[in-house]
């Protein structure tokens, strides 16, 4: 008998009630032979009997006799034959039944990509092209349904989902003899539609009103006509999510989601056979909107098309181990005793094993049970699970973002065409209400559901991120015209009539101004004009004469609208005069002033903005010119990855305008100045134009792109501000989140992550809450890491506090003290900037581990390196005091009590686009820092409000940093001042109609 080799495994035979260990045990010989397991409290009920004839192996099943799961026991497999007796010593690590991993069968369909939506639809064979991404086994959308179907029917034990719109309506509309099969197979339980929006779509680059209709269409969709009850957002392939995402969802009807790409890359923490234990938080977690409002969410650890692989396996057996091979990796992060492995790709039909392996599973094994299912029937039974062990998953508002960079500026005018649009049909809507409530005009439904379905395919995540091939891009362009043109000839119509019912006495021509925001508006406006006017005389309701700027020959008149009232109007005459001394004249100089604004530029230094004063105070760091192009050598592909350019590749190399002279010219108009300045930089010839306008509280900054003779190059416009202690802030879906800065000046072969993000209308520098600390110092904060004792503590620790974090715009991870930190950019999308720990050094080794030998309370724990120091590319920030992230160990009182309470820092953002905002102003601190504009604590929630932000001004004191804070009788701390200051946003307005 040769050599033995034995291992345990995670396999159970026997029954529910008695399950027996597999010990999977190899050798050779020939004969018979009698195979057991033996040691101090593992016995084998059923010693395996076999005859041999050269290499074989065993499945052993043994009794550890209640040993607890993950106990190691000291073992002995043991083979006899004849008079020879084998024997190989080993630990055997108990394993835990009553593991189910749900087969989820699925197909993820692009619409749109490098082919077209015919091809990917119904006509692929005929539209296929040589050399084509197209791989052997995928079909076309129609084909997929029917493919599934037809293995549904020949398989009971076969479930499968059905998700996007923009397959599923053609398919019911040209197919109606399926509706009967498709409905019967729902009632069963074999089919699941799911999703709930019209496709995939890139939420964080698009409107919240148009994620909003997404939601419309797909559950109008899938739930009313179909008849289906879609339960989970099923967003396999976006570039990343909206913060608001959840939230909508929710309010939607939806009780889950799950998707692959967000909080680790776009490829997950397995890539490469990476270990899925990086990731600071189980798959199975509740993901919170900063409305407060959140979803049990499963993440895709090893992303949609993990399960596929078992198609490539050259048989059953080989099948079944691939499988066990994911359960085993997958199982490392889930919540419960459940895992959910997608099974299947782009354009996949059914995977060859997968109903095989369910059957054969079944009957080799009690555990785990590998079992064809749906995403309904996994939520349901973590759920179940959760509840009987009485927990809840770990909430997590983090943000999800960036994936794919470069999908935020490749192909920028279908961005660019899509937000003209979305603004179009926002207008178009509440002007056409308006004009049937006072003039009677019908509301056009049905051009305005066009629109927003129109502009619901572009916002696919292949349709206007710039992944797609250039046949599509054209095809697209139809679809964001159809959508531009149907919402602003609604707009127009609704205007006119509207402007027909307002009176303009006095001579002239009447101009009515709308203003299509929620408060008053004062900005310019240009009327165009068919027949020009040389010189005008524009007067408003009172009469008097309002300075104009005429332009084009006479074809344009701009003048400033004072106080436009919200969604409303105030009338002007334009009148015919003979004055010459309405256009923009030369003057002498590099600087154009306002009453509040004064820039310069530097001719020598490309034109760029050498000083930006407003009201006196520099925004522009000494050295250095703003408005400064930079022109960056990119790769063809990733060095890495291979793919395209929904990454952002830079080399390296950059030029700058700023290395080089341009030409500068100042001029001065009725309404304000402006400096053009024209150049060359590297492949680039430019033209920019800074305008500052009387009585308009912004510096408008244009850059034209006049020729550009290179290629694999990327433009930037540098804006360096100082803004001492100051962190990114950006306006997302319905809310404000703090974010990391970029890195953008690097090889992406060598640091491949560059943290660019997209902000949905403005971005800047600022904070999204702040510190204030016991010497009156403000500490911003923008993203955080909780750590909480264990995962089981997250949700009663932590949710409160996180919720109260994200309406200030403080996105957080909750992570258990023995877990992997949040950080390291390796395996994290983004990086904090703040640690909060909950619980004393006695209950949470993490407060323990920055915090030993303080006193029980709260404490601020100061990093051990300035954020600029270790803020860099490929940055690992998890070391416990690596420089900002900082610490604030939110310990337990004098008895020790493991509860935090966070009132509201703000209330929820109302919903859709009216009401707009931007950074409150920053002013610098007294200490150098960047002080926030501060509104206080607001105290919702009576007492619990102040714990938290009384808490750090007390752990201050007690390092010496300021006076105590007087405590009640029961140990808590009454709130001497507000500690945790919250950003006030200011509303901003668009342009005026």
């Amino acid at each position: 008998m040769g050599a033995v080799a034995a291992e345990g495994t995670e396999l159970f035979v026997g029954s529910v009630e008695a399950p027996l260990q597999i010990v999977r045990v190899s050798f050779a010989g020939t004969g018979s032979a009698r195979v057991h397991v033996e040691g101090t409290g593992v016995s084998t009920p059923e010693p395996v009997e076999l005859a041999v004839r050269g290499e074989v192996g065993v499945e052993v099943g043994v009794d550890t006799h209640g040993a607890e799961p993950g106990t190691s026991l000291p073992v002995r497999a043991v083979v006899v034959s004849g008079t020879d007796r084998v024997e190989v010593d080993f630990d055997l690590e108990v394993a835990e039944p009553g593991w189910t991993m749900h087969l989820v069968s699925h197909f993820h369909y692009d619409p749109v990509w490098w082919n077209t939506q015919a091809a990917y639809t119904i006509a692929w064979d005929e539209l296929d092209f040589p050399s084509s991404h197209r791989g052997a086994r995928q079909l076309a959308g129609f084909d997929l349904v029917r493919a599934h179907l037809d293995l549904a029917l020949a398989e009971p034990a076969y479930k499968f989902v059905l998700a996007e719109v923009d397959y599923l309506k053609p398919y019911w509309d040209t197919y109606p003899a399926d509706r009967a099969v498709l409905r019967r197979l729902m009632a069963q339980g074999r089919i699941e539609v799911m999703g709930g929006t019209y496709n995939e779509p890139n939420t964080n680059l698009t409107d919240p009103e148009t994620t909003i209709r997404n939601f419309v269409h797909g559950m109008g969709f899938q739930r009313d006509v179909l008849g289906g009850e879609p339960a989970t957002a099923w967003q396999l392939d976006a570039f990343g999510h909206d913060p608001a995402f959840p939230g909508f969802a929710a309010d939607t009807g939806l009780t889950s989601t799950s998707w692959a790409r967000g909080p680790f890359h776009q490829w997950g923490p397995m890539i490469g056979e990476g270990d899925p234990t990086r990731m600071q938080f189980p798959s199975e977690f509740e993901w919170v909107s900063p409305s407060g409002r959140g979803l049990l969410t499963s993440y895709m650890t090893d992303h949609y098309g993990s399960g596929w692989a078992m198609d490539s396996a050259p048989d059953l057996h080989a099948a079944g181990e691939a499988a066990y091979a994911l359960f085993h990796g997958l199982k490392k992060v889930a919540t419960t005793r459940q895992v959910m492995l997608p099974v299947g790709g782009d354009y996949t039909p059914p995977n060859k094993w997968i109903t095989d392996v369910h059957h054969d599973w079944a009957r080799r094994y009690v555990w785990p049970r590998f079992v064809c299912s749906l995403p309904r029937d996994f939520f349901a039974a973590v759920r179940a699970e959760l509840a009987e062990r009485g927990e809840q998953p770990t909430p997590q508002t983090r943000d999800m973002n960036p994936i794919y960079t470069g999908k935020d500026v490749s192909y920028i005018d279908t961005k660019q065409a899509q937000r003209a649009a979305e603004v179009a049909a926002l207008e178009a809507e509440a002007f056409a209400v308006f004009a049937g409530l006072r003039a009677g005009s019908p509301y056009p439904d049905a051009a305005l559901a066009k629109a927003w379905v129109q502009l619901a395919y572009g916002a696919h995540h292949d349709g206007f991120t710039g992944s797609e091939s250039d046949q599509v891009y054209l095809d697209l362009l139809t679809s964001w015209r159809d959508a531009h043109d149907l919402a602003a000839d609604v707009r127009d119509q609704a205007l006119s009539v509207l402007s027909d019912r307002v009176e303009v006495p006095g001579e002239g021509t009447s101009v009515v101004v709308w203003n299509s925001l929620d408060h008053a508006r004062t900005d310019l406006v240009t009327v165009r004009l068919a027949e020009p006017l040389p010189g005008v005389d524009v007067l408003d309701e009172a009469g008097d004469s309002l300075p104009a700027l005429v332009e084009h020959d006479g074809h344009s008149v701009t003048f400033r609208a004072v106080d436009v009232p919200p969604l409303g109007w105030r009338a002007y005459r334009l009148r015919p005069s003979t004055r010459d001394d309405q256009g923009w004249v030369p003057v002498d100089g590099v600087t154009a002033a306002s009453s509040r604004f004064r820039v310069t530029v530097d001719p020598e230094r490309g034109g760029g903005v050498a000083s930006l004063l407003d009201d006196g105070r520099e925004l522009i760091a000494e050295g250095r010119v703003g408005n400064e192009l930079a022109v960056y050598e990119e790769y063809a592909d990733h060095p890495t990855f291979g793919e395209g350019p929904w990454h952002l590749l830079p080399k390296g190399p950059v030029a700058t305008s700023a290395s080089g002279p341009a030409n500068a010219v100042v001029e001065r108009g009725p309404l304000g100045e402006r400096v053009t300045v024209s150049g060359e930089v590297a492949s680039v010839r430019y033209t920019q134009t800074i305008t500052v306008w009387e009585g308009v509280d912004r510096v408008e900054a244009t850059t034209t792109v006049d020729e550009f003779t290179g290629s694999d190059q990327l433009l930037r416009v540098r804006w360096p501000c100082p803004v001492p202690g100051a962190l990114p802030v950006s306006e997302v879906g319905n809310a404000v989140v703090g974010r990391g800065f970029g890195l953008i000046d690097v090889d992406s072969a060598e640091h491949p992550w560059t943290l660019d993000n997209p902000a949905h209308t403005w971005f800047g520098l600022s904070s999204a809450a702040a510190l204030r600390l016991a010497d009156g110092a403000l500490r911003p904060v923008g993203v955080a890491e909780i750590v909480v004792p264990s995962l089981a503590d997250g949700a009663p620790l932590a949710r409160s506090l996180a919720v109260a974090l994200a309406r200030s715009g403080v996105t957080s991870t909750v992570s258990s003290a023995d877990g992997t930190r949040y950080g390291d950019l390796d395996v994290d999308s983004n990086l904090p900037d703040v640690r909060i720990a909950l619980g004393d050094a006695e209950t949470n080794p993490f407060t323990a581990s920055v915090a030993d030998g303080l006193e029980p309370g709260v404490h601020w724990v100061p990093p051990d390196k300035p954020l600029e120091e270790v803020w860099r590319p490929s940055a690992d920030l998890r070391r416990r005091r690596a420089g900002r992230p900082r610490a604030v160990g939110v310990a337990g009182g004098p008895a020790g009590a493991r509860e935090v309470h966070c009132g509201r820092s703000g209330g929820p953002r109302r919903r859709g686009r009216r009401r707009r905002s931007r950074p409150a102003a920053v002013r610098r601190a007294d200490r150098g820092g960047a002080q926030p504009r501060a509104a206080g604590l607001r105290r919702g929630r009576g007492r619990d409000a102040a714990h938290l932000a009384a808490a750090v001004v007390h752990g201050l004191a007690v390092r010496g940093l300021g006076r105590p804070a007087a405590t009640d009788g029961a140990g808590r701390v009454e709130l001497p001042a507000a500690a945790l200051d919250t950003r006030v946003p200011v509303r901003a307005g668009g342009g005026l109609g």
